[in-house]
């Protein structure tokens, strides 16, 4: 036990040392240094979350999620949203290995931004949120998961492009940094200041350009999350910008924008669209690419509607017509939310 929790202290050193070393650059502002450092890693927190059998996402995501949060405020964590969708148990592990209750406060799909708060009165405290619109490409960033999720790194900004995923998302300006962090679920991406630049949602192969292999990450970038905040902590969701949502995962192949996926029971698998199908058009709109797809579905500017989409299959065209929801009414919701 003396040498595991040896190991253990060790372990945590060496994440500190190395995160941190930029920091210790002269005796003179060691006290500051530390100061920072200790407030610094008294808003990083670890998530834990049990999704009920039932939920949508418990087959893609799983049952179990695991990763890591910041403290915007005195009583919110921001994180990736996809680590506690539909859960139905949340657990949150403080800097000082304390575990408390937490409950799903908000959650936003279309920029992934996940809002969770302690059950229980806690002493949380923030880091400041910073301006994702202003980061320099030289600037040292620094990936910020929970002391259980891994250690920490210094990366750099390397890319500044739109982000198509193919479960009906799409970023125009996430934040690419390389090198990679095994441990990006949920983590914060803050530049020297200990400002929180974005929140990591990805591993990307090709980070600094398109088809060029440069393992790194991708980042939500935070200042999405200022017009939608006090939305996500009063309502649960934001009350602008809706988007609609109509089921299927699109992928591009060769010019050709295919059906790899159908949502059971969601607004395409009711009109009748598959698998394999090629969308050719969108309310007389054709489709060519999948920033063409998005573009032309995302901007219909509310989340219900009666949406007009051509299909080939087998090599004739069809015609559905698909009543697209509010995303958050496919979702299973308990009472984390």
């Amino acid at each position: 036990m003396i040498l595991k929790l040896n190991l253990i202290n060790l372990k945590l050193l060496c994440f500190v040392i190395f995160l941190f070393f930029p920091f210790f650059t002269s005796a003179e502002n060691s006290i500051n240094q530390k100061q920072m450092l200790k407030k610094i890693f008294e808003s990083i927190v670890n998530i834990e979350a049990k999704i009920p059998e039932e939920a949508r996402t418990s087959n893609t995501l799983g049952k179990f999620r695991e990763g890591s949060g910041v403290v915007i405020d005195s009583k919110n964590i921001l994180t990736i949203g996809y680590l506690v969708l539909e859960a139905k148990e949340i657990t949150i592990g403080l800097f000082n290995e304390k575990k408390i209750p937490g409950k799903l406060t908000g959650y936003d799909p279309i920029t992934g931004f996940g809002i969770v708060s302690p059950i229980i009165p806690t002493a949380l405290k923030p880091l400041k949120i910073g301006n994702s619109d202003k980061i320099d490409i030289d600037e040292k960033l620094f990936i910020l998961p929970s002391q259980k999720q891994g250690p920490g790194s210094e990366v750099k900004l390397v890319s500044r492009r739109p982000f198509f995923g193919w479960w009906e998302y799409y970023l125009e300006n996430p934040i690419y940094t390389f090198p990679t962090n095994q441990s990006w679920a949920g983590s914060a991406l803050t530049n020297i200041k200990g400002e929180i630049l974005g929140i990591g949602s990805l591993f990307i192969r090709d980070a600094t350009s398109p088809g060029i292999f440069s393992p790194g990450n991708m980042f939500v970038p935070v200042n999405l999350l200022k017009p939608i905040l006090k939305d996500l902590k009063k309502y649960g969701h934001r009350k602008s910008d809706l988007k609609p949502y109509i089921g299927l995962s699109p992928i591009e192949n060769k010019g050709k924008i295919i059906v790899s996926r159908v949502s059971i029971d969601g607004p395409s698998d009711i009109a009748g669209i598959k698998k394999n199908d090629v969308i050719v058009s969108i309310n007389g709109n054709l489709i060519k690419s999948l920033q063409n797809f998005y573009l032309y579905l995302w901007n219909i500017g509310k989340s219900e509607a009666l949406i007009d989409v051509i299909v080939l299959r087998d090599g004739k065209k069809i015609d559905f017509k698909v009543s697209s929801k509010d995303r958050m009414n496919y979702y299973v919701k308990n009472k984390t939310y």
